[in-house]
């Protein structure tokens, strides 16, 4: 587990999902992975400093665990980066489900100290099996990825799809 956010770290993360790839592929049942990155997080660690980069983490660590499902599978897998495995989802829904995250980290503060709060949002690049015709972890990874920094490059605080 990570430390700071009690989410699966990286190599645990892509374990469990190489597992939920196979057995989707067997039962031939769509998968879809989110790709989250938070938005503007190196500024809050250069102006605020690291204690409030952590408080940042963890409080959206806590919400975006809050959005998924039981079956999905949280992981963060980089410094301000969180991904998400959805069994038995397609394309449609895992958008859905993203977007659900994207405004729940949205609507809520985050209390760093005493006079700083911080409104934290995302961008969340989604793929899936369905549209990729594709079970491999490290591909729908990296779609879903390059689909993130179109979302940043949108104007960040948005989901990117491909649809």
């Amino acid at each position: 587990f990570d430390g700071l956010t009690r989410l699966l770290n990286r190599s645990a993360f892509f374990d469990q999902a190489e597992k939920l790839a196979a057995f989707s592929e067997r039962q031939r049942q769509p998968l879809s992975l989110i790709q989250l990155d938070l938005d503007h997080f190196k500024a809050v660690n250069d102006t605020l400093g690291h204690h409030a980069g952590d408080v940042v983490l963890t409080h959206s660590a806590a919400i975006i665990a809050q959005a998924v499902r039981k079956a999905d599978v949280l992981g963060r897998v980089g410094g301000e980066e969180f991904c998400i495995i959805l069994p038995d989802t397609g394309l449609a829904e895992a958008v859905e489900i993203a977007e659900r995250i994207r405004c729940k980290l949205a609507t809520k503060e985050v209390l760093i100290d005493a006079t700083h709060t911080l409104k934290v949002t995302a961008s969340l690049g989604v793929s899936s099996s369905e549209e990729q015709q594709d079970y491999k972890i490290e591909n729908l990874q990296s779609v879903a990825d390059g689909r993130l920094y179109l979302a940043k490059a949108a104007g960040r605080n948005c989901v990117s799809s491909g649809a």
